[in-house]
């Protein structure tokens, strides 16, 4: 019997909703704010290298993904406490082969530096990359400790308490970034900061929340179950990881640690809205689309666009405003060794016509077809590393950024005509909401000519 008590899909779906943009909203709002105080407090090429340092830990975290969070949502037995152990047992041993990975790689790096492998002017050449590496690679280790009780939570649309947890450790986490940065403007600062936000959440997944207590209990048939969903799902997940950071790891090759730097605070305004999406989709969307599917299948593409429809609104009016108003917002928030982030962030704010389709992929999710998911994010990956390179090689930096906005309409493209196939499209659906874009592009003209 669940601890949480079960309203209608309809209440709970907004409910979670609720919490999930509420949590979302406040996690930016300090995320902004700590990043206009840090941005003058630490030069460009820390945020560089951290960037490094955080996209190949997530990297290793996502190419080890075999859908332990996904697998429980939809799983008939997501609510047995034997089969959610074994869940928070197979965590424990991914986030220790996690943190291994992260400190081979850390050698790897350090060697290659050594032994000039690696081109005189890449960021993976600067030589605080490695000790960097070695340090939060730590943060694997820590979040693989965190209580299946935020699976259970998630399965059944609960996610007051687990917004409560992350905005309580963010908060502490960057308390404590701007008091280090304020006294020692290093690197450190941003590392140890991350390693402490893992920490307070994972503490406070096993003593704030409801549900069954994480044991070191074992049963071969859950084992089972996770490993067959797991095994596409690590595929998938590989490729998802290069289409979110392949424009930075390419990046990284051909620019130096202040270019990427500039180019990361673009990603992060970008992500500001982005991020509300995706965290929509995945712990909203999923979960009430697996019920949908379980339950009505026939109700599916009634679902899938009725969730879609605010989240289109919002990204194709941002990504059309973004094209002009990306300049100005740059100018007026960051110093002017920033100011490049802002026609990078016209750029990378094409991402948001895409992110709106990511509720098809948690489809394609629940409603098992992983193997699929895993062809389509393959398609997708090969433009981003076509792209980048042949645009950096004709047009260099501008070039190169350039390609990263090409691969985002080529993805759009496969997508839908992915969801065309599996019969889930509306084409006057998605040929009506294309004005969208052409309009908030002509607000973002207008407010940029405005603006002094």
């Amino acid at each position: 019997m669940p601890i949480f008590t079960r309203p209608s899909l309809r209440k709970r779906f907004i409910g979670a909703t609720k919490w999930t943009l509420i949590g979302h909203v406040l996690s930016q709002l300090v995320r902004f704010a700590s990043s206009l105080v840090l941005t003058r407090l630490l030069a460009p090429d820390l945020y560089g290298v951290m960037a490094v340092g955080y996209m190949l830990i997530t990297g290793l975290v996502m190419v080890s993904d075999i859908g332990l969070v996904g697998g429980a949502i939809r799983s008939t037995r997501g609510d047995d406490p034997t089969y959610l152990n074994v869940t928070w047992i197979v965590a424990i041993a991914r986030g220790a082969l996690i943190t291994l990975g992260a400190l081979a790689l850390a050698g790897a790096l350090s060697v290659g530096a050594v032994r000039t492998w690696l081109p005189a002017d890449s960021v993976y050449n600067d030589p605080r990359i490695p000790t960097v590496l070695a340090v939060v690679s730590l943060y694997s280790l820590i979040t693989g400790f965190e209580s299946s009780r935020s699976i259970y939570a998630r399965r059944h649309l609960a996610l007051e308490r687990l917004t409560k947890i992350d905005l309580a450790s963010q908060i502490a986490s960057t308390l404590f970034i701007l008091a280090w940065a304020s006294i020692s403007p290093t690197i450190w600062a941003l590392a140890v900061g991350w390693l402490l936000n893992a920490i307070m959440k994972t503490v406070l997944t096993h003593i704030a929340l409801p549900g069954p207590r994480s044991q070191f209990v074992w049963d071969r048939a859950a084992f089972q179950e996770i490993f067959n969903f797991g095994k596409w799902v690590f595929l998938s997940s590989t490729m998802t990881y290069l289409l979110v950071t392949g424009d930075r790891l390419l990046l990284a090759v051909y620019v130096d640690a202040t270019t990427l730097g500039q180019y990361s605070i673009a990603v992060l305004l970008m992500r500001a809205l982005q991020a509300a999406v995706l965290k929509v989709s995945a712990s909203v969307a999923l979960p009430a689309l697996s019920e949908v599917a379980r339950e009505r299948p026939d109700e599916l593409k009634t679902i899938l666009y009725r969730i879609r429809l605010p989240l289109d609104v919002v990204c194709l009016i941002a990504a059309g405003a973004l094209l002009f108003l990306g300049e100005p917002i740059v100018r007026y928030l960051y110093d002017p060794r920033y100011a490049p982030a802002g026609w990078m962030l016209g750029v990378v704010g094409l991402s948001l016509v895409t992110a709106r389709l990511d509720v098809f992929e948690r489809c394609l999710i629940a409603i098992g077809r992983v193997r699929l998911l895993s062809a389509l994010n393959a398609v997708r990956l090969v433009a981003i590393c076509v792209l980048v390179p042949l645009g950096h090689h004709f047009a260099g930096t501008r070039g190169a950024i350039a390609g990263v906005g090409a691969s985002f309409v080529v993805n759009g493209l496969v997508m839908l005509g992915t969801q065309a196939r599996l019969g889930l499209l509306r084409l006057r659906y998605e040929l009506l909401s294309a004005p969208l874009f052409f309009g908030g592009a002509a607000a973002g003209w207008l407010l940029s000519r405005l603006l002094p």
